[in-house]
């Protein structure tokens, strides 16, 4: 969304500043108040300028030098404001009281709006007096602040919420000192110092301040063109515990539910990949336009084995099989799954028929070695029948299926523990609809 010229010089006779930025919080166009709210954008800003350099402007102007520093913090803060703002804030500039409203449009960007709000009929001292009185009655925590951010009174909801005892002289002090003497001792409460500075200098809009013990307060200010201010604090510690209890028990069940995943797609003997999984595979693979191979590997006489040496024998060989056909990792995409039985499936992407012929044969010496006595000590071996089929995609994966699976029954006629390959024909290609 972009605001035409015409809306631009429109909110300019309403006075209200409008800047716009795109989904990557860019400069797009501004109308003449807003120059005249934020002077030191004028001849600076320029279309495609990224916020955050818009952000360094405004605090290099606003920072005392010893803030300098956590400039960074602050505009981190800021692109925060700007990114998640819903509702209004308001803010002193320029010895104005600025209104900020954003709107997020379609596109994902950011239409931002600064009406200047009135001066206040009553001033200084006399027009904070209600406040005075009023603290008392007050439930949340509640603080007035002088034009220098010192403390000038507070109710004692506040003193609870900060552990700050009743004989303890507040008046004078900074809110920063308060939170950095709850955190006495940690090195980290520098930062937490300067978001709460920062924080300070906003009307509405709600800053969250860490105590110890995992303990949380909600601020809210609200200043006078004078200098003086009022806030509102919130204990805010059971709404957070709750969102952390929420997202803990988000986690523990997508975490469970991806087990149930991974059990709905294992084998529960071998660890491999189950028949659907490797199904559905075989599906997507051969959508892809992509050389692919599929070998069917079936262990010769294992019924034998199994009469002759039980099943618990037999699972332990199936075990043993399994772990052989997965096999090392290669550079190829690789599935092994058991499709059933004493039945195996490998589906290989990018690989040649030379290279596919290859890994079965690997798997036959592989067996031919392997240590079958560790199963059962009177098992002289095990060997297999594979049959392979391989096609270049997009290819019917069950016309490849189809093919592999007669490529092995060839094998298992022809004598067994061997490998028969059958040719995928042109017309078996990706089948309409």
């Amino acid at each position: 969304m972009i605001v035409s010229r015409y809306l631009h010089e429109s909110f300019d006779v309403l006075s209200v500043g409008v800047c716009e930025y795109d989904a990557e919080h860019r400069a797009v166009g501004w109308n003449r108040t807003f120059l005249h709210f934020f002077p030191e954008d004028d001849g600076l800003i320029y279309p495609g300028e990224p916020y955050v350099e818009n952000l360094r402007r405004f605090y290099t102007l606003r920072l005392a030098p010893e803030e300098m520093h956590d400039m960074d913090r602050y505009i981190a803060e800021g692109m925060a404001r700007h990114e998640n703002q819903t509702q209004a804030f308001e803010f002193l500039h320029n010895g104005r009281r600025l209104r900020a409203n954003s709107l997020l449009s379609p596109c994902g960007g950011r239409v931002r709006m600064w009406q200047m709000l009135e001066a206040p009929r009553r001033a200084g001292v006399e027009a904070m007096l209600p406040a005075f009185e009023a603290l008392r009655f007050i439930p949340d925590g509640a603080m007035l602040l002088d034009g220098e951010d010192r403390i000038i009174a507070t109710n004692d909801a506040f003193r609870d919420l900060y552990d700050i005892p009743a004989d303890t002289l507040l008046v004078g002090l900074k809110f920063d000192e308060i939170v950095s003497e709850c955190w006495r001792g940690v090195s980290a409460v520098a930062g937490l110092r300067a978001s709460i500075l920062n924080g300070l200098r906003y009307d509405g809009a709600p800053f969250e301040i860490e105590l110890p013990g995992q303990r949380w307060r909600r601020v809210v200010a609200r200043h006078t063109l004078e200098g003086l201010s009022c806030f509102i604090h919130a204990d805010t510690t059971a709404a957070k515990r709750q969102q952390a209890a929420l997202l803990s028990a988000q986690d523990a069940l997508r975490e469970a539910n991806a087990e149930l995943v991974k059990l709905a797609q294992t084998d529960g003997l071998t660890g491999l990949a189950n028949r659907r999984r490797f199904i559905e595979c075989l599906a997507s693979e051969a959508a892809r336009s992509q050389a692919l191979a599929l070998l069917i590997v079936d262990v010769d006489h294992f019924k034998a084995i199994n009469d002759q040496f039980g099943h618990v024998a037999g699972d332990t060989c199936l075990r043993l099989i399994a772990q052989i056909i997965d096999g090392p990792p290669t550079g190829a995409a690789r599935l092994v799954a058991r499709l059933g039985g004493e039945e195996f499936g490998v589906l290989i992407a990018d690989v040649t028929p030379d290279e596919a012929t290859a890994v079965a044969e690997a798997i036959r010496q592989a067996l031919a070695q392997a240590p079958w006595r560790a199963v059962d000590a009177q098992l002289q071996g095990a060997t297999v029948s594979i049959g392979l089929c391989c096609g270049h995609g997009p290819l019917d994966g069950d016309a490849l299926y189809a093919h592999a699976d007669a490529a092995l029954y060839a094998a298992k006629r022809n004598g067994r523990d061997r490998i028969e390959t059958a040719h995928l024909p042109a017309a078996a290609g990706l089948k309409a609809g």
